[in-house]
């Protein structure tokens, strides 16, 4: 698990998504949180008092880490200044960088929220034959192009991608300035069930959350954000897969709710079972009948394909409807 730092102000999330030779999508690691590192607090206070040859956000570098993190990928440190082995870095432009409004859409801004993108390809990290990336941050202040240059402002060990020719690893990531509020993880990918642990999830059970958990995979988010080409010991490769699977599903879950919040106190596996007519005499109110009720309960299901029985007891509609 990463480590927090509580002294820092900003909070991000990032989402790695890698595409073919022929731009299709074959593997989308989902949203998942980085580290904000101790250096970028010096950076910020530079850019405040305006620190000639000093600059934001200006590079974002790729590392192989080393091969030994496959097996057990360790925690970024918040006292960590570079990469462990970076490979290449990216030029980023303010075309690269866009503002973002509390729906996460791009805006004119300024705001207090922050989206970067950027394509990474083959090509691009030099050498020959496969590459394998491990690792990546995000450096400013008086970075160049030259490797390890600069400081840091955020660190990520993730799980290895490897780019062949022709594939392409296409990256976004959101800046959060303050504490407390912005484009947290929960607030973007499942809200309440980023933070479910991964024995919610139907067929999990303890055959195979203490070998996830035994590799730091304890979350839904964790969980869609590992490798699904790298295998785990004990666990069948069409096993994760469905795992995976039903964590999307659950972490994917749309619909507005709020009309049926006088319901709030039910579980939602009361909720799944109940007859919509009981359930619209319940919320009382001439705006929702029980064809409206249904709607709800057909979104619902979805969490009753991916989620233990179990778990659909001990949630309510009023934690869905809080996050």
């Amino acid at each position: 698990m990463m480590k927090n730092n509580e002294a820092s102000r900003l909070q991000g999330v990032y989402r790695d998504q890698l595409h073919d030779e022929k731009n299709n999508l074959i593997w989308d690691g989902g949203w998942r949180t980085n580290l904000i590192v101790n250096s970028c607090n010096p950076l910020l206070a530079a850019l405040m008092r305006g620190e000639p040859g000093f600059s934001g956000i200006l590079y974002w570098a790729v590392g192989e880490g080393a091969a030994s993190w496959d097996k057990l990928s360790p925690s970024p440190d918040a006292e960590d200044g570079q990469l462990a082995k970076e490979l290449a870095r990216k030029a980023l432009s303010t075309e690269d960088i866009v503002y973002l409004d509390e729906k996460n859409q791009a805006i004119l801004g300024p705001t207090a929220r922050l989206q970067i993108g950027a394509i990474f390809t083959r090509e691009e990290l030099g050498g020959s034959g496969t590459r394998s990336l491990r690792e990546f941050g995000l450096f400013g202040g008086d970075a160049t192009e030259a490797l390890n240059s600069g400081r840091m402002i955020d660190y990520v060990i993730h799980p290895r991608i490897q780019l062949t020719a022709g594939m392409t690893l296409t990256r976004n990531l959101h800046l959060t300035f303050g504490l407390g509020g912005g484009s947290t993880l929960a607030s973007i990918v499942g809200g309440f069930a980023a933070a479910l642990p991964v024995i919610s999830i139907d067929g999990v059970g303890q055959r195979y959350a203490p070998r996830l958990n035994a590799v730091g995979v304890n979350t839904l988010s964790e969980l869609i954000g590992i490798d699904p080409l790298q295998p785990l010991a004990g666990i069948p490769g069409v096993k994760l897969r469905e795992f995976r699977a039903k964590a999307r599903m659950v972490l994917g879950l749309q619909g507005d709710f709020s009309a049926m919040r006088p319901l709030a106190q039910r579980s939602l596996s009361d909720l799944l079972k109940a007859d919509p007519d009981v359930l619209a005499a319940e919320i009382g109110s001439a705006a929702v009948n029980a064809s409206q009720v249904i709607q709800m309960q057909e979104a619902l299901a979805i969490l009753q394909v991916a989620l233990d029985e179990s778990v659909l007891q001990e949630i309510s509609l009023g934690d869905l409807l809080r996050s």
